[in-house]
């Protein structure tokens, strides 16, 4: 009930306003350039303050990018702020790394085959003009000169990766917006100033305290400079507009941003306002991928029904402004290096989106909001923000309804994540009970709670390429280098079991190597990259005086991330299956196949063989005890480490785009995959291996301990659209997600609802599919802005005709 009226979910379907469609109109024409604003004012502020505390470094330059960058508002916008001077401009961060954007800028950046960027020659000239400087003085230079050795070589044969933080700041994180729309930065910045005039700075730890609260109040004052700039670009924009409707928007959008974010928001459009600026303001620090919104549909929602009951808005005002974020979030893009754009293949921004669920007391969380959030998405129907449902037993039959109508779109928007599952896995991490019902998905399906800080995306880790050394005596297939530990000579392996201890023992080795990267990461980016913005929206921090990459916040963990599943579980039950159990294959004979790619004399029978072995994904309790087992070994290794900040690594289960490129160097495996072919993505099975149907795929997946997984596991299906087609099909599909996340226990899964033959079409005629838009793994992606390998990779999916 919002005011004196009652609104059902039937209620809610408003169309979008030819506005809305206009500015998403102007998006999707929008190509992804370079822009060169930020590099510049960020170089001229370092050459200034040379010699300063980092801390105050980077907060004078965070404020004049605030202050310097072009500010711009867009015809019929109603919620703004642009990251760049385009829409989607990418900004470059020189601080991070340039090395790549040396090699990349003449050539290769417009011309790649993922993700190009347009590259003005003026830009060109004026990223060439501060190369020098930044030799010697970017993150990723820090970063990797600090590697041992090992660590270097274990990366540059793709056991792991952790480039997202490697040359690129830090995201994954959910920001404090709440307690923004409560105070404002003037709030924020008045807690920093307490806390400085209580600093001793005679004690060097509270002199560097007291450092740090200087830098709070110094990006304080510039995101309120910021949002001032817009106020008074609205209001030179009103001074000369003749359409007496804009005029008034405009003057609208001034007091917006002269109240937001520097003060408490007192109604829905500042709430929205203000939680922008927040989102611009830590993509303009940290170039950090998955800034995640959290659970927008709570925090909003005071301030909706303030206005509806107040009749400052109607429902169709509301949805507009609501519409209008949504076209904003689609704006923001990242200039990753080529290598990095295999990884996050289709512009991934992953900003998630979290509604329903349980509230902080145990309560249905449902409001109206998380239907207008729906709403959104289907008038939208673009990439982001990367929307979120959170089930539990008591979610209303109309909510999964809703969502399941939004689904059978297209698109992978909402994916569904369990209350049942996630609850009890935060709880089993320490986090308070309040704490663990208020969680929200951070970029693809980590999860965490405001006053979490962590590397949620903590590396990804190659399962296959472990496997793989593990049946070479630790040397690698694609390069003959002795990469990993002396395990033994597989050939005199007498059993499984000898296998699956060899795997163990690479496992343990890697994920040690891959621990010493993240807390270096940690040591690194605190030492000469601190992000002080984000400090300042993340609990804790203030408290403390510290950094969040130095223990700030109130939780800190890692989560690294295994790829490969459903390969190493098939490899294990095939190799049991056909060498120990059958005897059709000997031990030689198997590895003189994975040598020779199965090319060898009896390559392809035995290639047949491993085949037609039991495969994940069909119910089959002999390959999904070898999936389980492998992914608990993993979660083992992860869960003894320990980082940096006072925390505990924590495992997940996915991949993006990485099953690409980590398969492209990872040799023949057991399974009966070719050398360099894609991995398996997420906890999904091998494409085409699972032949039983959806229910089949998702009781095998639910045999994994999902518990473990606080970082998240994807579980991705395919359907036809005459799948979801009628009510009753649509009621079968909401009946298979609630008896998978609330029965079985499964933690996550997510939907393409497309036929294989509309995909072959987008690619012969990709300009009558400028808005098609598909599930990739954690994300969603235009289909036309993959690669040709990232766009077969998922036609060759298996596809569901029947729930």
């Amino acid at each position: 009930m919002v005011g004196n009226v009652h609104y059902q979910w039937e209620n809610l379907k408003i169309p979008a306003t030819e506005r809305v469609l206009r500015l998403k109109e102007r998006v999707v024409a929008a190509k992804p350039s370079v822009c060169s604003e930020r590099a510049l004012i960020v170089t001229k502020s370092y050459q200034e303050t040379e010699g300063e505390p980092y801390v105050l470094r980077r907060a004078k330059a965070l404020a004049a990018i605030f202050s310097g960058i072009t500010v711009k508002i867009n015809p019929e916008e109603l919620i703004v702020g642009m990251l760049a001077s385009t829409q989607r401009g990418g900004p470059i961060f020189p601080e991070m790394g340039i090395f790549w954007l040396e090699r990349e800028l003449d050539h290769i950046l417009e011309t790649r085959k993922q993700d190009p960027f347009v590259v003005s020659e003026k830009v060109k000239a004026d990223l060439r003009g501060i190369f020098d400087y930044w030799r010697g003085r970017n993150l990723y230079e820090h970063v990797w000169g600090a590697l041992p050795e090992d660590v270097r070589e274990a990366r540059r044969n793709y056991v792991f990766t952790v480039d997202l933080h490697e040359r690129g700041g830090l995201g994954h994180i959910l920001p404090d917006v709440p307690k923004v729309l409560r105070v404002g930065f003037r709030g924020i910045k008045a807690e920093a100033e307490a806390k400085m005039a209580q600093a001793n700075r005679g004690i060097l730890e509270e002199y560097q305290k007291y450092l740090f609260w200087q830098a709070i109040c110094i990006v304080c004052d510039g995101i309120i400079t910021f949002a001032e700039r817009y106020a008074a670009e609205a209001e030179r924009l009103a001074e000369c507009e003749t359409d007496a409707q804009r005029r008034a928007e405009l003057l609208q959008i001034a007091e917006v941003c002269r109240r937001v974010p520097a003060g408490p928001a007192t109604t829905f459009w500042e709430a929205l306002q203000a939680q922008w600026f927040v989102q611009l303001a830590i993509q303009l620090e940290a170039n950090g991928n998955a800034v995640s919104p959290g659970r927008a549909d709570q925090y909003w929602y005071p301030y909706l029904q303030a206005d509806l009951d107040a009749g400052r808005l109607t429902m169709v005002q509301a949805q507009e402004l609501l519409d209008c974020l949504w076209v904003k979030y689609n704006e923001i893009v990242k200039v990753w290096d080529e290598e990095a754009t295999f990884v996050h293949a289709g512009f991934p921004m992953t900003q998630n989106l979290t509604i329903g669920g349980i509230t902080r007391k145990g309560d249905d969380a449902t409001n109206l909001l998380t239907f207008m959030c729906l709403n959104a998405q289907e008038h939208i129907h673009l990439t982001q923000p990367h929307l979120s449902l959170r089930v539990h037993e008591g979610t209303p039959e109309s909510l999964l309804t809703r969502a399941a109508e939004v689904i059978r779109t297209g698109g992978g928007i909402p994916q569904l994540v369990s209350d049942n599952v996630y609850i009890p896995s935060l709880l089993i991490r320490g986090v308070e009970l309040e704490d663990a019902r208020d969680y929200a998905c951070i970029g693809c399906v980590e999860v965490g709670t405001i006053g979490l800080w962590g590397r949620n995306n903590g590396g990804y880790f190659n399962l296959a390429k472990v496997l793989e050394l593990a049946l070479n005596n630790g040397v690698d297939r694609i390069t003959g280098k002795q990469v990993g530990l002396k395990t033994g000579d597989p050939r005199e392996f007498k059993s499984i079991d000898d296998v699956f201890a060899a795997y163990k023992k690479q496992l343990d080795h890697f994920v040690d190597l891959l621990a010493i990267e993240d807390n270096v990461l940690d040591m690194v980016h605190g030492q000469i990259m601190p992000h002080i913005f984000i400090d300042s929206v993340e609990p804790g921090c203030i408290e403390s005086g510290k950094d969040v990459s130095l223990g700030g916040a109130k939780y800190n963990w890692c989560g690294p991330l295994g790829v490969g599943v459903a390969n190493v579980g098939d490899s294990l039950a095939a190799i049991k299956k056909v060498v120990f159990d059958d005897k059709k294959v000997s031990m030689d004979e198997l590895i003189a196949c994975l040598d020779s790619d199965f090319k060898g004399e009896r390559g392809t029978e035995v290639r047949e063989l491993l085949l037609h072995a039991p495969k994940y994904g069909n119910d089959d309790d002999y390959v999904d005890y070898w999936v389980r087992e492998a992914t608990n070994a993993f979660f083992a290794a992860v869960e003894r480490q320990k980082t940096s900040r006072g925390g505990n690594f924590v495992p997940g289960l996915f991949s993006l785009s990485v099953s690409l490129p980590f398969g492209w160097h990872t040799g023949a495996l057991p399974d009966g995959r070719p050398a360099n072919r894609p991995l398996a993505d997420g906890i999904s099975p091998s494409h085409g291996m699972d032949v039983k149907g959806p229910t089949a795929v998702m009781k095998s997946v639910a045999k994994l301990d999902h518990v473990h997984l606080t970082q998240g596991a994807i579980l991705n299906v395919k359907f036809t659209p005459s799948a979801l087609e009628g009510e009753n099909n649509l009621r079968k599909f909401v009946q298979l997600c609630r008896t998978y996340l609330n029965k079985l226990c499964g933690l996550h899964v997510q939907f393409n609802v497309v036929s294989a033959e509309t995909l072959r079409r987008a690619q012969a005629h990709p300009e009558r599919y400028q808005d098609l838009v598909i599930r990739v793994t954690g994300y969603s992606a235009k289909f036309i802005e993959l690669s040709r390998e990232m766009q077969d990779d998922i036609i060759d999916r298996t596809e569901h005709a029947a729930v």
